[in-house]
């Protein structure tokens, strides 16, 4: 039999995955809000991978921080058409939003 202590020592040190229930790592989404939801409360964006379009659900809790240029605005601000970035944590139970920034309004684009 044959030791090898580097190979122990790797295995003795990973993380275990994270527990049922728990968050994990952030992720960031940037696109355009396509829908509002009331129940449950979410929006949908619309946004870009490669050269396709993928629309993600994000789910927002009461303590979801809503800004626009650094100032905090309600969530009833945010309408179709709006550029956003969400930062989320993926949970068991969906896609959870910590932060959402405004960062374009659909009436500030004009017309071509």
């Amino acid at each position: 039999m044959t030791h090898h202590p580097a190979l122990l020592v790797l295995l003795l040190t990973l993380t275990p995955p994270p527990h049922p229930g728990t968050r994990t790592a952030a992720q960031s989404y940037q696109g355009t809000v396509h829908a509002i939801l009331a129940h449950p409360a979410a929006i949908d964006i619309v946004t870009g991978v490669g050269h396709s379009l993928r629309m993600v659900r994000v789910l927002t809790v009461p303590t979801t921080i809503v800004d626009s240029a650094g100032t905090a605005i309600p969530m009833a601000q945010l309408q179709a058409g709006d550029v956003v970035r969400a930062d989320c944590r993926s949970t068991p139970t969906g896609l959870f939003a910590d932060h959402i920034e405004k960062l374009s309004s659909h009436a500030s684009r004009g017309t071509p």
